[in-house]
Order: structure tokens, then sequence, then C-alpha cells
């Protein structure tokens, strides 16, 4: 019979009981424990019976008992195997501890089961959590860019060709290759991945709500620098936030199952509907303008694109502010699926469009909308679904996905200007070569035929 020992985490301090932190089964994963308070308590439960009351013990070796010390180790009950544990944490930092169950039989002690390398991460932060800490940005900066962005998403609607979006609603290949991409291949790659890198419990289900999520706003920013089709940007845009009604509780059911992870999973309708009308009213704008001022819409398509690139340097700016209490938490593992998620989507969505035999430009436009994500959507849901210590753990996924792939398409970006930079300095230095290469050709021709020739006459 497998034997099992878990431990679950109870957030404690100043004698208030809290909500479970964590709870852990013994499967050869690396487990993680973030302290974020000065005392901490952790329950340990096991499968395991005392053949006499009071023949089991726990011990606690600590590889740090400077950073993190035992006070006691108390048992629930006389005929199971539940323990307390009581931690006091002096320092912030990094350390493993390892817990041990054993039986003594006569003068003999026997191992019944352990848990090994239990990395504990002491963050101290405020009793509202490190998501709640994260969001204390400067309101002056999002009231300066709020304006700016409205206005920017009504210039993207200057933009807009009703053709193309007749064409698109006659053959909706591109929306649907997007929405393949963004609700089952990009889950369960983010699922299968979290498994091969043996992420807890709570940031893999991070990870799958955001690989869940609809497009984000910036796709249709970097379809129009990369020379995509903005108007289907747009367009995928919307219909995958409308999709994500459905789609993402789907998904969350299905792999928070498999996870193990149990409670009732909350849907941001209202933050899908805000952001649904954030986008569709100012873009409707822009295209009554076009169509009723046409020279005020003309002045606002010449700023978009300088607008555009303050407003993403903006968001990228934001977006490492707000994520650096998570910064912390993150190690080789995380950053590393941070990086793949984004990157995953876009050759999924590239490598979709290429082999339907999609026009260039649709084939970025679909990669593009495919490696974007809304993450702000996956941190709602998260912080609406979890526990607060669980939604702490969980919301390193979306901002660490936010920063790599801000920081991968920019270097997409950089990487296209430069060859289009240099295709055009090539292309100049052919036309200024071609008319010298003429004469000479024109003179060889002359010597070759026994003939006099003139360069003034060529």
């Amino acid at each position: 019979m497998t034997r099992c020992l878990f431990i679950v985490l109870l957030s404690v301090a100043l004698g208030e009981a809290g909500k479970p932190f964590l709870s852990l089964l013994s499967t050869g994963k690396t487990d993680i424990l973030f302290f974020t308070k000065t005392q901490e308590t952790v329950l340990v439960r096991s499968s395991y019976r005392d053949n006499r009351p009071n023949a089991s013990h726990l011990s606690v070796q600590l590889q740090d008992p400077k950073m993190l010390q035992v006070v006691n180790v108390t048992k629930t009950a006389s005929d199971a195997t539940n323990f307390i544990i009581k931690l006091v944490t002096e320092e912030e930092g990094e350390t493993n501890l390892t817990i041990q169950l054993w039986d003594s039989e006569g003068r003999q002690e026997r191992l019944i089961e352990e848990i090994k390398n239990v990395r504990v991460r002491v963050l101290k932060q405020r009793a509202a959590g490190l998501f709640q800490a994260s969001m204390h940005v400067d309101r002056n900066i999002l009231m300066l860019i709020l304006p700016m962005i409205l206005l920017n998403k009504c210039a993207f609607g200057c933009k807009i060709e009703a053709q193309v979006f007749q064409a698109v609603w006659k053959r909706p290949l591109p929306v649907i290759l997007g929405a393949v991409t963004q609700f089952f291949l990009m889950p369960f790659c983010g699922f299968l991945l979290t498994q091969i890198l043996a992420l807890p419990e709570a940031l893999a289900f991070g990870f799958v709500m955001t690989c869940t999520c609809p497009g984000g706003g910036g796709g249709y920013l970097f379809a129009l620098l990369l020379e995509g089709d903005i108007t289907l940007a747009i367009l995928m845009t919307c219909t995958s936030t409308v999709l994500a009604l459905v789609m993402m509780p789907a998904n969350s059911y299905l792999y928070s199952r498999i996870l193990g992870l149990s409670g009732t999973f909350h849907i941001p309708v209202l933050k899908i509907m805000s952001t649904l009308l954030f986008i569709l009213v100012p873009i409707s704008a822009g295209m009554v303008m076009k169509h009723r001022i046409p020279e005020k819409a003309n002045v606002l398509e010449r700023i978009i694109r300088p607008l555009s690139f303050i407003l993403m340097s903006v968001g990228i700016y934001l977006t490492f502010r707000m994520g650096l209490v998570f910064v912390r938490t993150i190690n080789l593992e995380v950053l590393l699926l941070g990086a793949l998620v984004p990157a995953l989507g876009v050759l999924c969505g590239y490598s979709l469009a290429t082999i339907s035999r999609l026009p260039l430009p649709v084939c970025k436009t679909v990669a593009i909308e495919s490696g974007i994500l809304n993450s702000v959507l996956a941190l709602a849901m998260i912080q609406l679904s979890l526990s607060q210590s669980q939604a702490d753990a969980a919301s390193v996924a979306p901002f660490t996905v936010a920063i790599c792939s801000g920081c991968e398409m920019l270097l997409i970006l950089m990487f296209y200007r430069a060859k289009k930079r240099c295709a055009l300095i090539t292309e100049d230095k052919r036309k200024k070569i071609s008319p010298d290469l003429a004469i000479k050709a024109w003179q060889h021709f002359h010597l070759e035929c026994g003939t006099v020739g003139d360069s003034k006459n060529i």
C-alpha cells in the first residue's frame, strides 16, 4: 500500500488563522512554500496509521537555521499521523527543509515516509498579498496614458477598411485558426510544459490560464509595425475576447481537475466585457470619423506610429514595475516557460497560417494574435478563483508571460526593421552601381567587335 505524506501550509500571524496556503503531494517534485509572515504553521498529514498510540513522530531538518527555525512539532491526534509544525522566519531569502515520519519499534526507529528538499522562500509582504502590493502603480501615469490609449484606438479605427471586413466574414479561416491556437493548442502545450518542468499545481494552473486567454490589445499594434493586416488583427482580438466567455471557464474546469485543484472558479465576465467595449467603442468612433470627416482621420493616421511606440514603451515599463514583486519568486523554470509561451503561440499561429497558404500579411497577423495574450484576464480570474496565497503563487505566471512577450515582440520588431533597412540600402547601391556597369559592358562589347566606342556616345 502506497503511503501518502503531504503538507498544507496555514497562514498564521499574530495568533490569527487564515485559509490553507498550499497543498503538496510527495510526487518527486521540488515543492515550494512561500512564507509572507514572520510566523507560519505547516500541517503534515499521512495515510499511515500507528500500531501503537504515540509510536510515530516527525523530524524536521533545516538547511539554514538562521533563516528558519522550528518552534515546536505537535501531534493533532493520538491515533492518526497528523502533525503541526510551527516555524518562525527571521529574514528574507531561500532555504530547504526535509520532513521525515518515523515509527518506533521497541528501541529501533523505522523511516515511514519523507519529503525531501522542500524549498522555502521567505517574502515579507503586507497582509493584502503580493498581487495587491503590485497594484500600487502611479495613478498619474495611468491617468496620463488613458486618453492616449483611447486616441490610439480611435486612430486604428481610421485605418480600417470596410472591404477587408467583408472579405474576412466571407472567408473566416484566419479567425478560426487563431481561435484554435489560442483556446486549444496553447492551453494543452502550456499544461504539457508545466508537467515537464514539474511546476507546483498552483503555478501550473496560472500558466494554463494565461495560455487560454484571448488576444491582447497590443496585437494590432504590432500588426501595424510589422506590416500585417490591421483590420484582421482587430477583428481577431474582438472575436477571441467574445469566445473567452465560453472557453476560459471550460479550460479552467478541465485543467484544474487534471491538476488536482479544487474550488469554485469565477470567470471575470465584467472584465471581459469591459475589455471588449474598451476596444470596440474608440475603434468604432475612428471608423465613423473616417467616413464623416476624412481630413481629421488623416491627421490621426499620421500620428499612429509614434503614438503606438510611446504607448508600447510605457506599457512595458508599467508591466516591469508591477511585476517587480513577483520577480523575486521567479526561478529558471518559470522564466523559461514564460519565454516559451509567447514564442510557441507565434510559431503555432504562423505555421497553421502558412500551411493554409494564406497571404504573408495574414500569416503575420495570425502569429501575432496567437502569441500576444491578454494576461490581465488571467490575473483577474486567478485572483477571483483561488485563495489569496495560492493566487499569489499562480499570479507569477501571467506577469512573467507579459514581460517575456513584450521583450520578444520588441526583438522581432528590431530584427524586422534592421532586415528591411539592409534591403533598402542594398537596393539603393544596386541602382547607383548599375549605370557604371552598363557603360563598362558597352565598352567591352565595342572592344570585342573591333569598333571604337566613345563613352560620351554611350
